[in-house]
């Protein structure tokens, strides 16, 4: 086995020094809080959709656009069920001035 390959087994084997266990941690955390905002944004830009629609008498061209693109942003990115943006559609008044 050549040398490289055993160090990086060693390596493996090896428990990590607390302070990298930390950092790990903390870095995984960061990425979850990271997700949380940017989640978070999205939802604070549909609610700015949503009371330009109310006081425009509802989602015009790109608001809608917009408003899909938000829910299928929260499916694919941020693992929101299919069912949960539909109703989150509603719940936003999306399907209200549909034709």
């Amino acid at each position: 086995m050549p040398v490289l390959q055993q160090l990086l087994a060693w390596c493996r084997l090896w428990p990590w020094p607390p302070r990298a266990r930390a950092d790990a941690t903390h870095a995984q955390a960061a990425a979850e809080q990271a997700g949380l905002l940017a989640e978070l944004e999205l939802l604070q830009l549909a609610q700015t959709l949503q009371e330009q629609a109310h006081s425009h008498g509802g989602y015009e061209g790109e608001a809608f656009d917009l408003m899909l693109c938000i829910a299928d942003r929260l499916e694919q990115h941020h693992g929101w069920d299919p069912e949960q943006c539909d109703a989150w559609l509603e719940r936003m008044g999306v399907w209200d001035w549909e034709d």
